[in-house]
């Protein structure tokens, strides 16, 4: 599991990436031929360009507002570097043969989309200045670009990207076809298609490599994360089966309502089971260590739809918005009533089946999920699901 990056390494990726950019820009200015005077207008406003790339990077980095955990990752926006290079060997080829939409596609997924938009414009800009380019194109490009970064903004686990592919290059293909046919004059030769065909096949290839190489490094990175983090041999989760076994069964059996509850209408088990876990957890550590919520998740990397149902559950200031956070608080709330009467009096005779449903219709009534993402249909399947199940509440009694 790759670790969170360092701040020295991030200043240094940093570094990098403004030095290789203004030094590739230079060069690639001497070889097209540009006048010294022409370099050194073009080298400050590629600075500049840069320079607020860098400063829309790390402003989403302390807002918390780039993609998954691209803040912890800055070497992923090694991106930008592949688009300047780019930038700089392109205007070689026709302007139809140009790949850029995979490159907007990139600098949004491994940074937000801001970030990659302004620096695939720096990216674009030094494209279309060494080709002597028209403005047009610039739009054209651009927007293409932009129509490509918006579709595949926010990749879902389920990694359903069909319908996006599908739409952008269907766009795409169009405009490409519509510039053929304008540029014609009303004669079309075959040889006009062969470069733009071409662009939109590698294209094709290259936002596909971009999104698998996403979904592993990113996606599937994430949910093996979760793998491990919600496994009961997990160390946060682990010592407190020593230290404090109440909070501990707690844990375990509203983990177990909360992810047959996700199942059952289809939310994300992971931060589901997950919440069901650490939602008390988290906060007991928090006392214990005297830190934030925030710095616990840190430290044990825990991904952020899962820190985001923590904060949910535990601040006050934060209304229950999720669904899997409806589902952990209705959860735990049947689970702490009957473990609290269990406690009193094993022996004693309960109702449970009845006990669940006060609970819940007590806890609806309150209005507490009223901001809630839950519909009233799940509300009363979570009311089957917690009526329906006799024998596990005689294995909390045996327990």
């Amino acid at each position: 599991m790759r670790k969170e990056e360092a701040k020295w390494q991030k200043v240094l990726w940093i570094v990098f990436m403004l030095l290789f950019s203004i030094t590739a820009t230079a060069v690639a200015a001497y070889i097209y031929g540009n006048s010294l005077r022409d370099i050194c207008l073009l080298l400050i406003v590629v600075t500049a360009g840069c320079a607020g790339v860098v400063f829309a990077l790390i402003q989403s980095d302390i807002c918390g507002v780039l993609h998954y955990d691209n803040g912890a990752h800055y070497v992923r926006f090694v991106t930008f570097v592949i688009g300047i290079t780019a930038s700089c060997l392109l205007p070689m080829l026709p302007d139809s043969g140009w790949a850029f939409p995979a490159i907007a596609l990139a600098l949004t997924l491994f940074a937000n989309t801001a970030t990659g938009l302004m620096a695939y414009a720096v990216i674009l800009g030094i494209c279309i200045y060494f080709s002597n380019g028209s403005v047009l194109i610039f739009l054209m490009y651009f927007l293409i670009g932009c129509l490509f970064a918006i579709l595949f903004e926010r990749l879902d686990e389920d990694y359903k990207t069909g319908v996006p592919i599908f739409v952008a290059m269907m766009i795409y293909s169009v405009i490409m076809l519509a510039r053929i046919v304008f540029r014609s004059y009303g004669t079309i030769e075959f040889e006009a298609f062969m470069v733009p065909v071409i662009n939109l096949f590698i294209t094709f290839l290259f936002v596909l490599a971009v999104l698998r190489f996403y979904c592993a490094v990113v996606i599937d990175r994430e949910k093996g994360r979760f793998l491990e983090i919600n496994d009961q041999e997990f160390e946060l989760l682990s010592k407190y089966k020593g230290e404090n076994p109440q909070l501990y069964y707690n844990a375990i059996h509203t983990a177990y309502f909360a992810e047959k509850a996700a199942r059952l209408f289809y939310m994300d088990v992971d931060v589901a089971k997950n919440g069901g876990y650490y939602h008390k957890i988290i906060a007991n550590e928090c006392k214990k260590e005297d830190k934030s919520l925030e710095e616990i998740c840190r430290l044990y990397r825990f991904p952020d739809k899962a820190v985001k149902l923590l904060q949910e559950y535990n601040y006050k200031s934060e209304f229950i918005v999720m669904k899997e956070t409806a589902v952990v608080y209705l959860a735990d709330a049947v689970v702490s009533s009957i473990m609290y009467l269990l406690e009193k009096d094993e022996n004693k005779e309960v109702d449970f089946v009845q006990l669940a449903t006060a609970v819940l219709k007590r806890k609806i009534d309150s209005g507490v999920l009223n901001h809630s993402n839950i519909s009233v249909s799940e509300l009363c399947g979570m009311e089957k699901l917690f009526t329906g199940e006799k024998l596990y509440y005689d294995f909390l009694r045996r327990e």
